[in-house]
């Protein structure tokens, strides 16, 4: 046997012998394989709503304005175009109304877009109040945002980019639908049907890429949560006093709206 030979044998009879070579190789091997998966993990994780379709219960939200905002600008799927001149900040920033403003009753629904309790109020309660109340000319409803998330930011932005009288069935279409839009599809079918209602691709972009806007809805959560502790979604302020829980009994809400009538706001 050479002197070569005889060196690799010992060699390999070394690495036998020692534990620590051994351990060595599986850690290298650990560090490859968890290097691996940090480089494919760049995809931004799909909004997951907090509530499914079956929630009885809503759910109380973290109230800070500053910190909602900051996620809505981290990672936001929007594109590099800048805002247009033309923009209107304050018109797209403005809470939206379905009714007569001059109705003696007034309510404020506070809700989330990527909230399944939510969904559920514009599915039942909400269409019962519009027949009975806002249809008939009792009352009018002002959608408030009440952002949870990034995603409802990004969400309700795009929904303020399409025409005024079109926002209200294109919200109500959202919530309807939202079990087939809410996954990380979600901007791109949220693109399709805003363009529907007439919106165009620089209308959606200006509201996309507004911070300004986006700090606006923020801040309409903190408002929310300030002047009538709201803490979760969907809740009604009622003439700016009487709150109550979209989700609460049909009745519960009736009762409330009709002592509204009774007592119109000052």
């Amino acid at each position: 046997m050479s002197k070569t030979e005889d060196q690799s044998n010992e060699t390999t009879e070394k690495t036998k012998k020692s534990p620590i070579g051994l351990i060595l190789i599986v850690l290298a091997l650990l560090a490859l394989i968890i290097m691996v998966g940090l480089a494919n993990n760049v995809k931004i994780t799909p909004p997951e709503a907090t509530e499914t379709a079956e929630a009885v219960e809503t759910t109380k939200q973290d109230t800070s304005a500053d910190a909602t905002a900051a996620q809505a600008t981290d990672g936001a799927e929007t594109t590099t175009q800048e805002v247009s001149a033309d923009f209107d900040l304050e018109k797209a920033s403005t809470p939206r109304i379905l009714g007569n403003p001059d109705a003696p009753i007034k309510i404020s629904e506070h809700s989330s877009f990527t909230c399944g309790a939510c969904a559920m109020f514009h599915k039942s309660n909400f269409k019962m109040i519009k027949e009975e109340y806002i249809d008939t000319g009792k009352a009018y409803i002002v959608f408030d945002d009440f952002p949870r998330n990034k995603y409802d930011i990004i969400i309700g932005s795009v929904a303020r980019c399409v025409p005024e009288t079109a926002y209200f069935n294109f919200i109500q279409l959202l919530f309807e639908t939202q079990a087939d839009w809410l996954n990380e599809e979600y901007l791109t079918h949220l693109k399709q049907n805003a363009k529907l209602t007439g919106a165009s691709e620089t209308q959606i972009n200006n509201c996309l890429n507004s911070t300004e806007l986006h700090e606006a809805l923020a801040k309409r959560q903190k408002a929310a949560h300030e002047d009538h502790a709201v803490e979760s979604t969907p809740t009604l302020v009622i003439n700016d006093s009487v709150i109550v829980s979209g989700l609460a009994p049909y009745a519960t809400i009736k009762a409330a709206l009709e002592a509204a009538l009774v007592k119109p706001a000052e």
